[in-house]
C-alpha cells in the first residue's frame, strides 16, 4: 500500500511538472476579453498629394496579461489603396479575437490614394503602404518594452490592398523597386528607400518577419520570392476562386488594365512550394473578394487554418534528449537538452530517484533494472508548447565481483565466482594482469601478494581483493646426538606439514622429532624429507656412524636404583638426599629435582620416548637411559 501510494506521488509531480510546460495560448481563446489602446501616433509622411499626414495605429493585448514577450501581429486594411480605416469592419472582431488567443496586435494606418489613370501612381501607391507597414513595426519594436513585444516573432497581414503591402514589404527587394517611385510625372518626389519615410525608429532597420497571413492579396511578380534566408518567411494564404478584383491566379486588379499585372495565391503558393518555403493555400470556393464582409462566418473559417499555421511557426524546434541510454541501477546519470533563449523545460520520469534539476538538465538514478522513460517538454518564451522528446534508459543489475584461490607454491590458479560480467580483469599485485575470467599466475618469489578483480557488465564495474601468500620449498636441516644404542634426532624448520626420518637401517619414524636405538656396529645414513602447507618438498641426510657399546652402566654407586623402566606417569628413585636431573635426546633439561629421598617423581608431562638421566649424591653419580611409554 506504501508503495502504490509512493508511486502515486511520483506520478502525481511529474504530472505537475509537466502541466507546467502545457498551455492552449494561441490555439484557443485563452483570455476573456482584450485591452484596446487607440490612436497610438507612430509616424508622419507625405500622402500622393504631397501633404503631411500623420499616422496612428490601434494596439490590442490580452486583458491580465502577464507575459513579458508576446508575438505581434501587424493588420493593414483593405480599400484598393484608395479607400479604408484601421478600425474598419471585420477589424476589431479579427484583431480582438486574436488578442484573446495571447497575440499583441496592431491595426494601422497608411496612406492612401493614387491616380487612378496612372500605373506609376498605383505602384507608388503600394510602395508607400509598404513603407508605413515597415515604419509601424519599427515604432513597435524600438518600444518593444513598453509593449511586451518579441521582435523575432513578428507577423504580418491584413486584407486585399493590406496583403500587398505585407508581401511587397518582404519579399521586394531595393533592386526589385520599379523606377516609378523615384518620381512620375504627377507626382514627381522621390519616396525614398523602404526604411527612409515616416519615422526613424529602430535605427531604420526592419525586424525578420516570421510569416504572413494573406487574406487575398498579390504580388508584382513571384519572382522576388527568391531561394534566401531573408525570403524564407512562411505565408498562409486564403482567396476566393471566384475573386474578381483581385485575382485567384495571374491578372490586373479589378481586372482594369491600368493596374501592373499581379500574381495572386495560387502563384505565390507555386513559387514558394517550387522553392520548399513553409506556405499554405486555402481556396475558398464559391466566393469573391473579401468574402467575410458578406459572409462573416468566414472569419471562423480563416481563424481554423491560421491559428495552427502561426502556431507551427511559433513552435520550438524539436528537443533532443542527450544522456545515458543504458546504465545500472543506482548509478546516476545527467539527461540534457539544448537551451534556448528564454525557454523552460519540463521533465516526466517515473521509477527515477531525482538528484537534481536544472533549467534545462536533470540527474536521475534508477533503484532497479528495468527499462524507463525520459519524457521533456520546451515551454518558449512565448508560451508556446514544445513537442516532447521521448528518451528511453535500459537499467541492468550491476555485475557483483567474487573469485576464489588456489596457492601452490608460488603458482596462483583463480576461480571466478562473479554474478551478472562480461569483462574481467584482474591485476596480481606484482604488476601483472590478465583478462581472462580465471587465470593462473606464477609469482617469481616467496610473499604475500593482494589479487584485485575488476568485473564490468559493459556500463559499471565492481571489485573485489583476496590476499594470498607464497612460498618456495623450504630448505630443511637435520640434527642428531647418539648416546650409547640410541640416535636422537630434531628438524629444522618447525611448524611443516609433515616430517618422515629413515634410520638406515630400514627403520621409519615421523615427527619433528625422533629417536632410534641400533643393534649393530655401523655407518647409517639417516635421511629427512618434509612436506610444507604448499606441498613443497625438502630433504636432507648425514651419515652416522654407530658403535656397539661394550655394555650400560647404568649406575656408578649400588645403593642408586630408578624404577620402573619403561615407566609412565611417574618413576621411583632409592636414594637419600640425591639430585635428579633428566635430559632429552638433544641434551635440554626437562626435570631437575634436588635433595630427592626415596620419593617418586612425575614424569607425565614428558612425551613418548627416550630420556637420559643422572643421579648425583655425596660426590658420587650414577645414569642411565629412560623409556617413557
Amino acid at each position: 500500500m506504501r508503495q502504490t501510494f509512493l508511486l502515486a506521488i511520483v506520478i502525481c509531480t511529474s504530472l505537475y511538472i509537466n502541466a507546467q510546460c502545457t498551455s492552449r495560448r494561441y490555439l484557443d481563446t485563452v483570455f476573456h476579453d482584450a485591452t484596446v489602446t487607440s490612436a497610438i501616433y507612430y509616424g508622419t509622411a507625405d500622402n500622393q498629394l504631397g501633404i503631411s499626414q500623420d499616422l496612428y495605429l490601434d494596439f490590442y493585448e490580452p486583458t491580465g496579461d502577464t507575459l513579458s514577450s508576446r508575438p505581434l501581429i501587424v493588420y493593414a486594411f483593405g480599400g484598393a489603396f484608395l479607400i479604408g480605416t484601421r478600425n474598419q469592419p471585420p477589424i476589431p472582431d479579427y484583431c480582438t479575437y486574436y488578442a484573446k488567443c495571447g497575440y499583441a496586435v496592431a491595426s494601422i494606418d497608411y496612406r492612401i490614394g493614387f491616380n487612378v489613370l496612372s500605373t506609376g501612381s498605383a505602384v507608388r501607391a503600394v510602395y508607400r503602404a509598404a513603407q508605413d507597414l515597415r515604419a509601424s513595426v519599427r515604432f513597435l519594436c524600438q518600444r518593444y518594452p513598453q509593449y511586451r513585444i518579441d521582435t523575432a516573432a513578428i507577423f504580418l497581414t491584413g486584407s486585399s490592398a493590406g496583403c500587398f503591402s505585407a508581401l511587397h514589404s518582404c519579399f521586394m527587394e531595393p533592386s526589385d523597386v520599379p523606377s516609378d517611385i523615384h518620381g512620375i510625372t504627377l507626382e514627381p518626389s522621390d519616396l525614398g528607400c523602404y526604411d527612409c519615410s515616416t519615422n526613424a525608429d529602430n535605427n531604420r532597420v526592419m525586424p525578420m518577419i516570421r510569416g504572413i497571413i494573406n487574406h487575398w492579396g498579390a504580388i508584382l511578380d513571384t519572382s522576388f520570392i527568391r531561394p534566401t534566408a531573408k525570403d524564407n518567411v512562411p505565408v498562409i494564404s486564403l482567396h476566393g476562386d471566384q475573386d474578381n478584383l483581385v485575382p485567384y491566379t495571374v491578372g490586373s486588379p479589378f481586372g482594369y488594365p491600368i493596374f501592373p499585372v499581379v500574381d495572386g495565391s495560387v502563384p505565390i503558393h507555386a513559387r514558394m512550394d517550387h522553392l520548399g518555403i513553409k506556405n499554405e493555400l486555402h481556396p475558398l470556393y464559391g466566393y469573391s473578394h473579401e468574402p467575410w464582409l458578406l459572409a462573416p462566418q468566414l472569419l471562423d473559417t480563416c481563424f481554423k487554418y491560421e491559428k495552427p499555421f502561426l502556431y507551427s511557426i511559433l513552435k520550438p524546434a524539436p528537443l533532443t534528449i542527450a544522456g545515458d541510454s543504458a546504465l545500472c541501477s543506482g548509478i546516476s546519470s545527467t539527461y540534457t537538452v539544448q537551451p534556448r533563449a528564454g525557454s523552460h523545460y519540463c521533465w516526466t520520469y517515473i521509477g527515477a530517484t531525482l538528484l537534481s534539476l536544472s533549467s534545462n538538465s536533470v540527474t536521475l538514478s534508477w533503484p532497479a533494472p528495468g527499462t524507463y522513460m525520459i519524457i521533456a517538454r520546451e515551454m518558449s518564451r512565448n508560451e508556446v508548447n514544445g513537442d516532447p522528446d521521448t528518451f528511453y534508459v535500459h537499467v541492468v543489475a550491476p555485475p557483483v565481483a567474487a573469485f576464489g584461490e588456489a596457492v601452490a607454491h608460488t603458482v596462483v590458479q583463480l576461480s571466478d565466482s562473479a554474478r551478472g560480467a562480461t569483462g574481467w580483469l584482474y591485476s596480481f599485485g606484482d604488476g601483472s594482469t590478465s583478462t581472462l575470467a580465471a587465470p593462473t599466475h606464477t609469482y617469481h618469489g616467496a610473499g604475500s601478494y593482494t589479487i584485485r578483480q575488476i568485473v564490468t557488465n559493459g556500463l559499471c564495474a565492481d571489485t573485489a581483493y583476496r590476499s594470498v601468500v607464497t612460498d618456495t620449498c623450504p630448505v630443511v636441516h637435520l640434527s642428531y646426538t647418539v648416546s650409547h644404542d640410541t640416535i636422537y634426532v630434531s628438524a629444522a624448520p618447525p611448524g611443516l606439514l609433515s616430517y618422515h626420518w629413515a634410520f638406515g637401517d630400514g627403520a621409519v619414524d615421523s615427527g619433528e622429532t625422533a629417536y632410534h636405538i641400533y643393534t649393530h656396529s655401523q655407518n647409517y645414513l639417516v635421511a629427512l624429507s618434509t612436506v610444507n602447507d604448499k606441498g613443497c618438498t625438502g630433504s636432507e641426510s648425514a651419515i652416522v656412524g654407530y658403535t656397539q657399546p661394550s655394555g650400560i652402566q647404568a649406575v656408578e654407586v649400588a645403593d642408586f636404583a630408578l624404577y620402573p623402566n619403561p615407566a609412565h606417569g611417574y618413576v621411583s628413585l632409592s636414594c637419600a638426599e640425591c639430585n635428579v636431573a633428566i635430559f632429552d635426546c638433544v641434551g635440554r633439561l626437562l626435570i631437575d629435582k634436588y635433595g630427592v629421598n626415596n620419593q617418586n617423581i612425575d614424569i607425565s608431562r614428558l612425551s613418548v620416548g627416550v630420556y637420559q638421566w643422572r643421579v648425583s649424591a655425596a660426590g658420587q653419580t650414577g645414569s642411565g637411559r629412560l623409556i617413557v611409554r
